[in-house]
């Protein structure tokens, strides 16, 4: 524990921190872009409503915990 504790420091600099990034407002394109991507239109001021089924998350969640391990398996 005490290596991976001096390794992990080892890699620390003491060198003063970056400069801190700009923020700028989003471009017309990066608007544009992020519009596409959501599937709505250009300018269309509604947004999509989007329902998620824990149901489902649960059925596959229950499924992965009692699923046998790869050494668990029979063998083939």
């Amino acid at each position: 524990m005490i290596a991976l504790e001096r390794a992990v420091l080892a890699q620390v600099s003491d060198r003063a921190p970056c400069k801190t990034k700009i923020r700028r407002p989003l471009s017309p394109a990066a608007l544009a872009e992020a519009e596409r991507l959501r599937g709505q239109a250009p300018g269309a001021g509604s947004a999509e409503r989007v329902v998620i089924n824990l149901d489902t998350y649960a059925v596959v969640a229950d499924w992965l915990r009692t699923a046998p391990t790869p050494e668990e398996e029979p063998g083939e």
